[in-house]
């Protein structure tokens, strides 16, 4: 059966590569072993910057983050926007490595970079004891030439393992960022402002469930947000709604969507339903799909996004753009390339056509 679904769901990949409405290109990667954790944002010039992590391997002393500007079809070759062994201001020590990133546009047209930190530890005789992402941090950073340059990066979260992962979301005159820690393997929520040289943390807002990481949030009109989850136990996505205004989760769901411990990505339709960006395999990367729901809970497949030359698909971070369709961008060939798609409504309506 999960081969079945694999070759329709790669049989629609090449189709939805060929439709109209739909875009794809890859992005100039630097020549290394590991392109990964990126970010999209639309900047004011109406110009896209696509911004990621690039190094030897995950969390190697040779990894810095790189950014490239484009429309979708073209993009410029990567630039350094961070690179490993800077201090941020209010930090304990040098970064060791660098990871995860996401890019969020204020309304005064600067852009922030919002990005995982693994700190230097030194110690006697032994030397840097911080390997992996239990040593993680979080660290921020503005631009406000669209990317070109960046003002000095402030520590923003000391909590061991936090990481960042899918875009943040406005909240009146605050931004909710969804982050997580990888020592306890839990979400966690924290409000923002990013109106100074420096963001500012109001409050923190843990989710008390086990193995449920990278939360990605959509909107309710009510003011709550859905929330979904990567699984590190493979049981499948997860959702939870989370009211900012009481700081209270609620609804702890598994949806009917498999997942192979992989990140997902979520946003809105036109008709307010909830599309799901995600791997439809418990244990497999292979394919990156989209399914959508009405109730957040109870999902129904649509097409892949992803190409079979891909080899693996993994990490997808979505934003829509001003002109009202979606841009994705993911990682590939697992983690060596930074793929990015294109697709408007009418694309997305016949992806779900004559399936619910």
């Amino acid at each position: 059966m999960a081969r079945a679904l694999a070759l329709i769901l790669a049989f629609w990949a090449t189709a939805a590569a060929a439709a109209p409405g739909f875009l794809r290109a890859d992005l100039p990667v630097p020549p290394v072993a590991e392109n990964h954790g990126a970010a999209i944002a639309q900047l004011p010039s109406g110009a896209f910057l696509a911004c990621w992590y690039s190094g030897l391997h995950e969390a190697d002393h040779s990894v810095r983050i790189v950014c490239s500007r484009g429309d979708g079809a073209v993009w410029s070759q990567p630039w350094t926007a961070v690179a490993p062994g800077e201090r941020a201001i209010g930090a304990a020590a040098p970064n060791k490595t660098l990871g995860n990133v996401t890019l969020t546009v204020t309304p005064d047209g600067r852009i922030w970079m919002i990005y995982g930190v693994v700190q230097s530890r030194v110690v006697p005789l032994l030397g840097n004891i911080c390997r992996n992402w239990f040593c993680g941090r979080i660290d921020a950073r503005v631009s406000a030439d669209e990317g070109r340059s960046w003002a000095p990066a402030h520590r923003l979260i000391d909590i061991g393992g936090a990481l960042p992962r899918a875009e943040l979301k406005p909240m009146g005159r605050d931004w909710l960022a969804p982050f997580y820690e990888e020592n306890q393997q839990r979400a966690m929520i924290v409000k923002l402002s990013l109106t100074g040289a420096a963001p500012t943390l109001h409050a923190l807002w843990r989710l008390h469930g086990v193995k449920l990481i990278q939360p990605a949030l959509a909107q309710r009109r009510d003011g709550r947000f859905d929330v979904f989850f990567r699984d590190q136990a493979r049981r499948g996505v997860w959702s939870a709604v989370f009211d900012p205004r009481t700081g209270a989760w609620t609804g702890l769901t598994l949806t009917n969507l498999p997942n192979p411990g992989a990140a997902v990505d979520v946003f809105p339709d036109d008709a307010g339903r909830y599309v799901v960006i995600y791997n439809p395999s418990p244990t497999s990367r292979d394919t990156l799909a989209l399914a959508r729901s009405a109730d957040g809970r109870h999902f129904t497949t649509g097409c892949a996004i992803s190409q079979p030359r891909d080899g693996a698909a993994a990490y997808p971070s979505v934003i829509r753009g001003r002109d009202g369709a979606w841009r994705v961008v993911y990682s590939a060939l697992p983690s060596r390339r930074v793929v990015f798609v294109r697709f408007d409504s009418a694309w997305l309506d016949n992806c779900f056509a004559n399936k619910g």
